[in-house]
């Protein structure tokens, strides 16, 4: 696994037999009692949701290079 922060990258490396594949987790998340799942703690501004949205958005760029390699890879 690759932990990023909220996320995470599951990478199974392929054989010549078995492609490679890979699937993104949830690693960090808080669950509320009706079950909704949040990555984000709760924010009180405009700035800090928009904080938390690019700081999501740069982990998932991460994850999506790092899919690159691990499928360049196989």
């Amino acid at each position: 696994m690759h932990i990023l922060g909220a996320f995470e990258l599951d990478i199974r490396p392929g054989t010549p037999d078995d492609p490679a594949s890979v699937r993104i987790a949830l690693q960090k998340a808080v669950f509320d009692p009706s079950g909704r799942v949040f990555v984000s703690p709760e924010c009180v501004s405009f700035e800090e949701i928009e904080g938390q949205i690019i700081s999501l958005q740069d982990e998932l760029n991460e994850i999506r290079e790092r899919a690159r390699r691990a499928f360049q890879a196989a």
